[in-house]
């Protein structure tokens, strides 16, 4: 595939921390799955391309992957760390008969390709062995264990992984965020919000400098009001999901919606919400194209983070900037279906 050409995107500044990154980043969820390691080769080629051509904002979790996406993501920045602004997460972790899986995932490897179609049952068991712990003890581990993944002394923007709404309510993980960044492992520190009204919780810490929230097409909930109390606190937003988990493209035969762990009822509703932005497709421009572009429009919006660990996605995620752009006529006309989403 030739990459040559492809546009190189713009610097926006981070809220309130100065940081300047660009407005598309690189979601490293899919980077890494104990399913996909022949994969990795691709994707750490697929990141070494993205900072070639202007991306510079990278955003993992110690849960993607079991802390493999960590470790790719470390490989892919070696020698090149003072280019990229990195932000991980911390906060969840896994139940012991996961971590026991997961640790022999090698034996998988030469039933992957047959394992593979069950991938969605197999993302619907993690889900279910997910846990979240937010105490001091909890959150120093998990940023000691990301420094040592990453193959860094610091991490530039430091997220708590979906916090509850209680959580966010009593704040008892703020003392030890401050504490990380006093000590200088973290350079600042933000939230990834499991809704956009549990972005508005977060604004009465003085410390907390972002909020990643679900912007896209299929998701404009915190679109209006709640943006706006948000970037009048000067708060840097991370758009998550801007092709809202594949449901608004298809790289290869099924998207990235059909293997997550949504009950088969929420897949066919977001399917159909999403297939009312069909309009959109032009010959110059796909529809997830049309996806970043709307999600780069939204006012205090700093960079949208699309998966992107192949080089389909490189392509299709930088090519947006240089597709045709939404008219005021469509942009009219995706509000008026957003309506009937409530």
């Amino acid at each position: 595939m030739d990459t040559s050409n492809i546009p190189t995107p713009a610097l926006r500044i981070l809220g309130a921390t100065g940081l300047r990154i660009s407005e598309i980043g690189c979601g490293c969820s899919s980077l890494g799955g104990v399913l996909d390691r022949d994969g990795e080769a691709e994707g750490l080629r697929t990141l070494q391309a993205a900072m070639d051509h202007g991306v510079n904002f990278f955003d993992t979790a110690d849960a993607y992957s079991m802390g493999r996406s960590e470790e790719l993501l470390g490989q892919a920045v070696r020698g090149r760390r003072d280019q990229v602004v990195i932000t991980t997460k911390g906060g969840s972790r896994f139940s012991p008969a996961w971590k026991s899986v997961v640790d022999s995932r090698n034996m998988l490897v030469p039933v992957r390709k047959v394992l593979r179609p069950f991938k969605r049952y197999f993302n619907l068991l993690r889900h279910t062995q997910k846990q979240y712990d937010y105490s001091p003890a909890h959150l120093r581990n998990a940023l000691e264990t990301s420094l040592k993944r990453l193959g860094t002394d610091y991490i530039d923007l430091y997220q708590l992984y979906n916090p509850t709404s209680t959580d966010l309510e009593t704040g008892e993980f703020i003392e030890a965020l401050e504490i990380f960044k006093q000590e200088g492992k973290i350079r600042f520190y933000g939230i990834s919000c499991r809704s956009a009204e549990d972005a508005l919780l977060c604004l009465k810490y003085q410390g907390i400098s972002t909020v990643q929230i679900c912007i896209s097409l299929a998701d404009q909930e915190a679109l209006g009001s709640i943006i706006d109390k948000i970037t009048a606190k000067d708060i840097g937003i991370i758009a998550r999901e801007p092709l809202a988990q594949g449901f608004l493209t298809a790289y290869t035969g099924r998207t990235l919606a059909e293997e997550s762990a949504r009950s088969r009822a929420e897949i066919r509703s977001r399917k159909r919400r999403s297939m009312q932005f069909e309009f959109l497709v032009k010959s110059d421009r796909s529809l997830a194209q049309a996806a970043i572009q709307f999600a780069l429009q939204v006012p205090g919006v700093s960079t949208v983070i699309p998966c992107m660990v192949t080089p389909e996605h490189l392509d299709e995620n930088l090519r947006a900037l240089s597709a045709a752009p939404l008219s005021a006529g469509e942009l009219r006309q995706i509000a008026e279906k957003a309506l009937g989403f409530a």
